[in-house]
């Protein structure tokens, strides 16, 4: 089935003409992009585009494509924002985008604190990567973005540039750590450690390149002295598909935290390393400068207020990042 994401990167590729250039604007690696084409290709069942001295170029077939993914990239994102627009205006409504992760980390817990300060209004969730979910944010198609942050700024310095092209706010509503883990042998200790020294290579379980965690992990890791050497040989796009591959015993993998608190209170996982190698995240809300609904302003007032969102260990604090 096409994915209509492969239609809007084959779009800015054909405008560009240059993977590099298209890749940050799409939010993904240049090996990502590459494979979103060639899933288009595969679809079509013949090339899109050729590369020339001059760069890149459109097949004829590419050239025939133009035309109709424009037609109907637009019409399916009319007829999106239209939904969106009749829903909204049905009953109060704030609408939240937010990378797959947050669903089951940070909103279900959430989402309680709010319900007796904003009882008549409806809350809605888009889920997708973050580059996807910055362009909603910046469509006007979702009033707040729900993110992790590290400190290493690995998430922050991929996106960045597209947040301040929509003039965007960040609070800081609390903190999440990403841990290393790994299945447990027949003694309950890791069958991948972080301790074995740097002359023995592990098994990382890491995140597609279009996954924020993965930005967050490569820039930690690059700065962390006496770690192994790393054999990635297993990725997923999201971090319960990296959980079932660490619980199968595939490597040594960084989840959040609270994720992983019940697999390693019945001991399915362990701490990879004796040593303190957590990832600290702030989970972090973004909305644009400009005006939102009256239901969305009344939130933000309330967070700028209040500490909403206690539930988040250790406790979190509202400021302004």
């Amino acid at each position: 089935m096409l994915d209509i994401q492969c239609l809007k990167d084959f779009l800015v590729l054909a405008r560009l003409k240059h993977f590099g250039r298209a890749a940050e604007q799409c939010h993904v690696s240049t090996s990502g992009l590459s494979r979103r084409i060639q899933a288009l290709e595969i679809w079509l069942g013949a090339p899109v585009l050729v590369r020339s001295a001059n760069g890149i170029e459109l097949t004829e077939v590419g050239q025939r494509l133009l035309p109709i993914s424009a037609d109907a990239v637009t019409a399916l994102e009319s007829v999106r924002k239209a939904v969106h627009a009749e829903v909204a205006g049905r009953r109060e409504q704030i609408r939240f985008t937010a990378p797959h992760i947050m669903s089951g980390l940070f909103f279900t817990s959430w989402f309680p604190l709010l319900s007796e300060p904003f009882q008549n209004t409806r809350f809605s969730v888009t889920s997708d990567h973050l580059g996807a979910c910055i362009a909603g944010l910046d469509a006007g198609e979702d009033d707040f973005l729900v993110f992790l942050c590290d400190e290493a700024r690995g998430v922050l310095g991929k996106v960045q540039a597209s947040l301040d092209r929509t003039a965007y706010t960040m609070l800081t509503l609390g903190t999440e750590r990403l841990t290393p883990v790994s299945a447990p042998d027949a003694r309950g200790m890791p069958l991948h450690s972080l301790d074995v020294g740097t002359t023995t290579s592990v098994s990382l379980l890491g995140y597609d390149e279009a996954c924020s965690l993965s930005w967050a992990l490569d820039a930690n890791l690059v700065n962390t002295t006496g770690l192994p050497m790393f054999r990635r040989r297993h990725e997923n796009s999201v971090a319960d598909g990296v959980r079932s591959m660490a619980l199968a015993g595939l490597g040594v993998a960084w989840l959040p935290k609270r994720m992983v608190e019940a697999d390693l209170q019945a001991g399915r996982l362990v701490a990879a390393s004796s040593r303190q190698l957590d990832i600290s995240m702030d989970v972090t809300i973004a909305r644009r400068t400009g005006a939102l609904s009256d239901s969305a302003e009344r939130l933000w007032e309330y967070l700028l207020r209040t500490n909403a969102a206690q539930s988040v260990a250790p406790r979190p604090t509202v400021s302004a990042a």
